[in-house]
């Protein structure tokens, strides 16, 4: 008919309507499980981005290992001989490390504070002085380079001062009695043109020279398990002379050069290497002057401080173990790349938390050989042992530790 109109599809207000409505029905329609999966897509693109592109704090290198892990048997059977250990200043004190004793019994010791301590016979506590500035946060990881951290300390030979390592104020002599400190090597000089980042331990020699070691040029000790994950060669062995005040480096590239000890002889040094988990031996007299090897290897954990038997051989005190069939460290090693991960997304402390909690001591003989281990299997009492002071007339061992809040003491 005439005046008929056609209707053209989709040219009238109620088709784009019903249009409309059909896209606002199809997405109301849209399953909540697909936005949640794009969401957490979306998450996971930006996480990867930054585990790929965000800086880590270290730079490892791969790290191989030829041998197995340690089993815990025969001599290293595990038993409970530390756990009969008493706690002495529970409490009173804070990360004594490294300990010696003049020729009346009394104990001296670091702590994390930046104090110097001596502790008498009878058990008194007196504070002969302090590495860094007196501050009220010391003790914390913030201050700890304003502050000062006291680790390895000895006696010269004539027992007269102390000599003392500080992480981060170097080489110092200490005299107990007025509490004098004076500086033999800074920290800010260092050795050879290099700052020390880490001076740890050291030992006097009758000829009062002193040998000690700077555990990395690159990490300061509040970052000391970024060191050990990140398993490279940056720590040195150095010499200073008492008399002369000469200095020389003997050698670097060590892993995390740590504990030193002077054989009976005094004809070479023992050094603990804690990331790779081996004693070296550089030898300082004779034939084989500047010559070194391997004293022990594929240790059953992460060796600390080293002091000499007064019977022969050495006590070796372990900050973490390594056994059959696994340890964290051992099995990241060929890994850099997840070791950067890891660093990237977890922080210091919570690495430590994933350690689990052993105490170890070792006895070794004079070729480095296990003759007896003590242990805490799950470190209520003892948690890492950083060194041994040997008492021969108490017939007791004190036992210092980094992160302990007391001295145990442990009768043999």
């Amino acid at each position: 008919m005439e005046g008929t109109r056609q209707r053209r599809i989709g040219s009238t207000p109620s088709d784009l309507e019903n249009q409309e409505g059909d896209k606002v029905k199809a997405q109301e329609g849209k399953p909540v499980s697909t936005i949640i999966l794009q969401i957490a897509l979306g998450i996971f693109v930006v996480l990867l981005l930054y585990l790929i592109l965000a800086p880590s704090p270290i730079d490892p290198q791969p790290i191989l290992h030829e041998y197995k892990l340690p089993y815990f048997d025969g001599v290293l059977a595990p038993n409970t001989k530390l756990q009969e250990a008493a706690k002495l200043l529970e409490g009173k004190i804070a990360g004594p490390e490294s300990i010696t004793a003049d020729r009346n019994g009394n104990i001296y010791t670091g702590l994390a504070d930046g104090r110097i301590v001596k502790i008498t016979k009878s058990g008194h506590l007196r504070e002969i002085a302090r590495t860094g500035h007196n501050l009220p946060t010391c003790g914390t990881y913030k201050s700890e380079p304003d502050c000062g951290r006291p680790l390895g300390i000895r006696f010269d030979r004539d027992e007269v001062n102390l000599i003392v390592c500080d992480a981060y104020y170097g080489l110092l002599q200490v005299n107990p009695d007025t509490g004098e400190i004076k500086t033999l090597v800074s920290a800010k000089v260092g050795m050879d043109g290099h700052p020390f980042g880490f001076t740890n331990d050291l030992v006097v020699s009758s000829e009062n020279m002193v040998y000690f070691t700077d555990s990395s040029w690159k990490w300061n000790r509040r970052d000391n398990r970024y060191a050990v994950i990140e398993g490279t060669g940056q720590g040195r062995l150095m010499s200073y002379n008492l008399k002369t005040g000469e200095k020389a480096t003997l050698m670097s590239g060590l892993y995390f050069a740590n504990g030193i000890e002077l054989s009976p002889d005094e004809d070479f040094v023992v050094v603990c290497e804690t990331s790779a988990a081996r004693i070296i031996r550089y030898f300082i007299k004779g034939e084989k002057t500047g010559i070194y090897d391997l004293f022990v290897e594929n240790l059953p954990g992460l060796p600390d401080n080293i002091r000499r038997r007064k019977e022969g051989g050495y006590w070796l005190g372990l900050a973490g173990i390594r056994k059959w069939p696994f340890s964290l460290l051992d099995f990241l090693g060929p890994y850099p790349t997840i070791r950067k991960i890891i660093t990237k997304v977890i922080s210091q402390e919570s690495i430590i938390k994933m350690v689990p909690k052993y105490g170890l001591l070792l006895r070794l003989d004079e070729n480095g050989d296990v003759l007896e281990s003590f242990h805490d299997p799950s470190g209520t009492v003892i948690n890492g042992v950083s060194e041994v002071h040997e008492d021969e007339d108490e017939k007791a061992l004190y036992l210092g530790s980094y992160h302990a809040n007391f001295i145990a003491k442990l009768r043999l």
